[in-house]
């Protein structure tokens, strides 16, 4: 029978396996990564490691489970009253999430950001099935922009000739763009603050 102790212990090392893997996968790409690596850098058996995983295919969808997870934003959980509240709450919900994800991965130095989105392209050329993911959660995502734009112009807080959902693809699109440009030049700690300079301009010129 299995104890609190020893589910606590498989969770534990579990864990410890998918954040020494993540990190490594950040620092190369999937390919350059070898089980060797992997396996010297938890410290465990190359039998141990196998217990919990039987392939590093099979490690690195865990991985970017994770790390998929980790980043995902609940947008009903994000106010929604206005627009102006919506996008301020967006930036501090996604900003919190990406730095507890460095955290977790006990990650302090800025100039690796670009793997960050290595590991995204890896991942979407080796699981056909996480390219479907990224497109429903974008499309989520731009669903509830639109939803948050048709109401700020049915309650007249911004005036307005475009489209509800091409309002919400310059606002998606911007933080793209500018999360992007930042992680690239490891300035990453610096995005809360510029895409709220850039969104506050455009609400500024919508409101006006």
């Amino acid at each position: 029978m299995q104890t609190k102790q020893s589910v606590y212990n498989v969770n534990e090392s579990r864990e410890h396996i998918i954040r020494k893997a993540t990190i490594l996968f950040l620092q190369k790409s999937f390919k350059a990564v070898t089980m060797k690596d992997i396996v010297e850098s938890t410290g465990f058996s190359k039998g141990a490691f196998y217990h919990y995983f039987p392939s590093k295919e099979s490690l690195f969808l865990e991985v970017v489970d994770t790390y998929f997870s980790m980043l995902s934003i609940d947008f009903q959980q994000l106010t929604n009253s206005s627009l102006f509240q919506f996008y301020h709450s967006y930036i501090e919900s996604a900003y919190e999430k990406f730095m507890k994800l460095k955290d977790f991965l006990e990650d302090t130095n800025d100039e690796d950001d670009l793997t960050y989105i290595r590991l995204m392209m890896d991942a979407i050329t080796l699981f056909p099935g996480f390219k479907e993911q990224i497109r429903l959660f974008h499309d989520k995502e731009l669903s509830a922009w639109e939803k948050v734009m048709k109401e700020a112009i049915k309650q007249g807080e911004i005036t307005t000739s475009l489209l509800p959902m091409q309002l919400a693809k310059i606002f998606v699109y911007v933080s793209d763009g500018v999360g992007q440009r930042l992680i690239m030049q490891g300035e990453v700690r610096n995005l809360q603050k510029e895409l709220l300079v850039i969104w506050d301009g455009l609400y500024t010129d919508l409101r006006t």
